[in-house]
């Protein structure tokens, strides 16, 4: 099949098109890890949330990783429920008897 377009222009390479996958120069890593580091100080004494590449969430707190999660039992309190209670527990702290 051909159309106006492969005749009149050379056909592409699309392996062109891409960057090369390299190391980056030492440099580069050594200041990544500084800004690295200078991060995670400045958080050691307050913990933090961060996702990993699989999509887990972790809880950080200095050297201590805590894996976050969050289920509700199968015959328990459903979500329409927990709110109802909310409300109703807030509208109770506005409301003088």
């Amino acid at each position: 099949m051909t159309n106006e377009f492969t005749t009149a222009y050379e056909p592409i390479d699309l392996c062109a098109c891409f960057d090369m996958i390299f190391d980056p120069p030492a440099e580069v890593v050594r200041e990544w890890e500084k800004e690295w580091n200078e991060r995670f100080m400045a958080n050691k004494e307050r913990g933090y949330y961060g996702t990993e590449l699989d999509g887990t969430l972790y809880y950080y707190n200095g050297n201590t990783r805590t894996k976050v999660t969050e289920f509700f039992a199968a015959g328990g309190t459903t979500m329409d429920k927990l709110i109802e209670n909310v409300v109703r527990f807030a509208a109770g702290k506005t409301v003088s008897a």
